[in-house]
């Protein structure tokens, strides 16, 4: 049967929709931004450090869940940084990210793909992953497996580091859960209550952080040689790692 007139049809309907959830979903993104909510230039400047301090060597970084690269941009300007490639399923966000990437004087690759997939890829190789809240969402023995393939694509030198929620030593899930919902209640003040409902529902449903002595311990069985913290926001919700290869 044939829609009525005057109203489009449904597929055009159900995309409609699709891009107004996405537009509402990146302006509550921008503003976590924009309000270092999640601290990303506490923590994109530690990078900086990192990459300066360890990586005088020209380097590939992977950037796995890239969004618009943004930050990762200010934190690789003057290092020695030679080749780039992000991920991301977001294709708004890599039309961003390629804007944003067009002033490093290196080469640069973007791809629309699901982060777990491009590592399973033989012909993937980087000498440093970076990943921002991304690895979390990831059952544990998927963050196993997906330790496992970091190091198959880092080379001796290399380096995974990850910026992640974490769970105290004696938290549990629900623990921490109601301690992030407390905290961001009381702090995220530019957030509308739906924005708030919003980012509640989705840590609730797909949020998975891990001890800090869990992940140093499942690094060391896939083979890393050790995990140091290099940074954590002052409510102690998350952390900043890295895994040496």
């Amino acid at each position: 049967m044939p829609p009525k007139k005057g109203l489009p049809p449904a597929e055009q309907v159900e995309q409609v929709k699709e891009v107004e959830a996405h537009f509402q979903q990146w302006q509550s993104y921008l503003k976590l931004v924009e309000n270092n909510y999640l601290h990303h230039r506490e923590v994109y400047s530690r990078l900086r450090q990192f990459l300066l301090g360890r990586l005088s060597r020209p380097f590939l970084l992977l950037d796995l869940g890239c969004g618009d690269a943004c930050f990762m941009v200010r934190a690789l300007e003057g290092t020695a940084i030679s080749g780039y490639v992000g991920v991301d399923l977001t294709k708004a966000a890599l039309a961003l990210a390629a804007k944003n990437l067009a002033v490093l004087r290196c080469e640069h690759r973007l791809m629309e793909k699901d982060f777990y997939e491009i590592v399973q890829e033989a012909e993937i190789k980087a000498d440093v992953i970076w990943m921002g809240l991304t690895f979390h969402h990831l059952p544990q023995p998927q963050k196993a497996k997906f330790l496992h393939l970091a190091h198959n694509i880092l080379p001796a030198d290399g380096y995974l580091l990850m910026y992640e929620p974490t769970l105290l030593e004696e938290e549990t899930r629900d623990q921490y859960l109601g301690r992030w919902w407390r905290t961001c209640k009381n702090l995220w003040r530019a957030m509308t209550p739906e924005e708030l409902g919003r980012s509640r529902n989705h840590v609730n449903n797909h949020d998975f952080p891990e001890k800090l002595s869990t992940l140093e311990q499942m690094g060391r069985q896939q083979k890393f040689a050790g995990m140091t913290t290099l940074y954590q926001d002052p409510d102690k919700l998350y952390a900043m790692m890295c895994f040496a290869a």
